[in-house]
């Protein structure tokens, strides 16, 4: 991270220079995709998994659920942004991965999120070093998108950047 952006923050034209931070992203969303459930409606009598559904029917599915079961990510709750390495054997089927739902109902704005996600991230990595404070709950919190309890962070200059630590001694910012 450091080599790819020298203390500067990160730039669309570094994305192709910070693979793990994009994997990184992705097993993240795959742990803890943002909305834990999402509903459709079915627009015309149809079947689904030998299930007769008829017009109007309310359809609810969980991306949490399905990016946890076993048979489709071995080992589901262990982080491992390696599962996303482009020779790794993962699920390919449609639906397999859902952080951002399928179809016709995807979301428009996915390339424009993990473009944003990873450029944070490694601006934020190449600078800081984040730590959960003792008594923080990062356990799910009931809502309608998975978010922690109460998640508290200290935040410091990164010691492998010299610059950016005297920078924020400079202006009081470490802890």
């Amino acid at each position: 991270m450091e080599r790819v952006l020298a203390g500067r923050a990160a730039r669309y034209d570094d994305l192709p220079n910070l693979p793990l931070t994009a994997r990184i992203i992705t097993e993240t969303l795959r742990l803890r995709p943002p909305v834990w459930f999402v509903t459709r409606t079915v627009s015309e009598d149809t079947e689904l998994g030998g299930h007769a559904l008829a017009a109007g029917t309310t359809v609810l599915y969980s991306a949490f659920t399905i990016q946890h079961r076993p048979e489709l990510y071995p080992e589901p709750e262990r982080f491992d942004p390696d599962r996303w390495l482009p020779t790794a054997e993962r699920p390919t089927a449609r639906g397999d991965f859902l952080a951002f739902a399928d179809g016709a109902r995807k979301c428009i704005g996915e390339n424009f999120a993990m473009t944003e996600m990873t450029l944070a991230l490694a601006t934020i990595t190449a600078r800081w070093r984040l730590h959960t404070v003792p008594g923080s709950d990062t356990r799910p919190a009931r809502s309608a998108t998975l978010q922690p309890r109460r998640l508290c962070m200290r935040v410091t200059a990164a010691a492998t950047s010299p610059r950016i630590r005297a920078e924020a001694e400079n202006n009081g910012r470490t802890s």
